[in-house]
């Protein structure tokens, strides 16, 4: 029974998604938006905008680790600090999801995320 389980699966193990939500986040920095499933784009809003509104902080020795932690690769530490300063008198809602039509192929639900 799946009651009060607050994240989705994904079809993968705990570490596969854990490195999925990575390589989705760095892909997400370097393009500025991505086209994937409408699951994986909603579970990456949940884990990509706790990293913008850190990274609006001051980057002291302890967020620093914090946000190297979720990312794929430290060069992408950068990207990060550049879109929470981008966004420093937001109060939230970085991404955009856009639903893109059903694939013909498997069905999936597509979505665009996008950094605002």
């Amino acid at each position: 029974m799946r009651n009060k389980k607050s994240n989705r699966i994904l079809g993968r193990t705990s570490d596969r998604r854990g490195h999925l939500m990575k390589s989705l986040t760095s892909s997400l920095l370097e393009h500025g938006a991505i086209v994937t499933t409408e699951a994986k784009a909603k579970e990456l809003r949940r884990n990509f905008e706790p990293l913008i509104t850190r990274a609006r902080e001051e980057l002291t020795l302890a967020n620093r680790r914090l946000l190297i932690a979720q990312l794929m690769h430290k060069n992408d530490l950068p990207a990060l600090m550049e879109v929470g300063k981008k966004h420093a008198k937001r109060p939230g809602g970085y991404l955009r999801i856009t639903k893109l039509p059903i694939t013909r192929a498997d069905a999936a639900r597509m979505a665009r995320i996008e950094i605002l």
